[in-house]
């Protein structure tokens, strides 16, 4: 028998459609920060999905009032965290955020397929239960993308970074930038994803039993979620929202980190707009990705020509 009637479809897209979440620690700053509002709140979450440049959460409510506290703290208080780890200032989330209510288990399971193959949608895995940012693999297994740490066997880096986070999370204490940068910097590879794992489970809000009491078994609900293309009329998302390419993203990620200038692909947020115009420029060029989703990437609307220099676009440059 389902645990829920009645839940709302939250959709929280970025300012002109720009990526927000470049990093590991961008993920898991916003998680940590999303998961103690979720308790803080008393609110039922039924899914979270992290994308590059939006959120989705389904939470058990009848209504957009009981939500708005939770969506309005963790994306307030994230923010903050965000801007002075980027160096930027002002919003980074459209205001408002989108909802709709689901009434029956029928819409509210139509609302999970669309939440949970969002990553899907956008190419980034091909199975729901394959990518981490939307946490289903963590329903049933603590630890589903590493290895099981053996805190005796770990090192004494990895059994410092456990402890810290257990301290933290007893504490309900959101994770910060510089916290995560310290203890993940003398990890090996595996370390860093054994920690990962470990700091999503540590932290999960997610109530995968009101979840999965939607279908008959947590096997039906898999098997639902990846033999159908759910579509969500009820949001307003438009349709390269819905299902475009995101990969392009890792794309750019890559390009600009081989490039060698930048120690994290975050730090061209700290570029002036006349630097990323012309590295939007050269990520196209060796890319061929579309202005658009580069400009978005770069957060640079990209599309009147002020300048051009032997047959380049370029705005002019800045004033001495």
């Amino acid at each position: 028998m389902s645990h829920t009637e009645k839940a709302i479809h939250i959709y929280q897209r970025s300012v002109n459609g720009d990526v927000i979440f470049y990093t590991l620690l961008d993920f898991l700053v916003f998680y940590s920060i999303f998961s103690v509002y979720v308790r803080k709140y008393g609110i039922k979450v039924l899914g979270l999905a992290i994308m590059y440049n939006h959120l989705h959460v389904l939470a058990s409510a009848s209504e957009r009032s009981k939500v708005e506290p939770l969506i309005s703290s963790s994306t307030s208080y994230f923010v903050k965290a965000y801007n002075l780890d980027s160096g930027l200032n002002g919003p980074i989330f459209h205001r408002p955020f989108g909802s709709a209510v689901k009434l029956g288990d029928k819409n509210i399971r139509t609302a999970a397929g669309y939440l949970y193959n969002n990553h899907t949608n956008k190419k980034l895995c091909d199975k729901a239960e394959e990518i981490r940012w939307n946490f289903l693999a963590f329903a049933h297994n603590s630890h589903p993308f590493s290895k099981p740490i053996v805190r005796k066997e770990a090192t004494h880096a990895l059994r410092n970074a456990l402890k810290e986070i257990d301290s933290n999370r007893r504490a309900d204490r959101p994770l910060n930038y510089a916290t995560l940068r310290r203890l993940y910097k003398p990890l090996g590879k595996e370390e860093k994803e054994q920690l990962t794992d470990y700091i999503i489970t540590a932290y999960n809000a997610i109530d995968y039993e009101a979840l999965e009491s939607l279908y008959r078994s947590p096997e039906d609900m898999l098997y639902s979620f990846n033999a159908n293309t759910f579509n969500e009329y009820d949001i307003d998302e438009d349709s390269e929202e819905r299902s475009g390419d995101d990969r392009v993203y890792n794309r750019l990620a890559k390009q600009i980190m081989a490039m060698g200038h930048f120690a994290s692909v975050k730090d061209i947020l700290r570029l002036s707009d006349y630097e990323r115009f012309r590295l939007a420029v050269e990520l196209h060029a060796h890319t061929g990705v579309p202005y658009k989703q580069i400009g978005a990437f770069v957060h640079l609307k990209i599309g009147i020509v002020r300048h051009v220099y032997k047959g380049v676009e370029f705005p002019p440059p800045p004033e001495e």
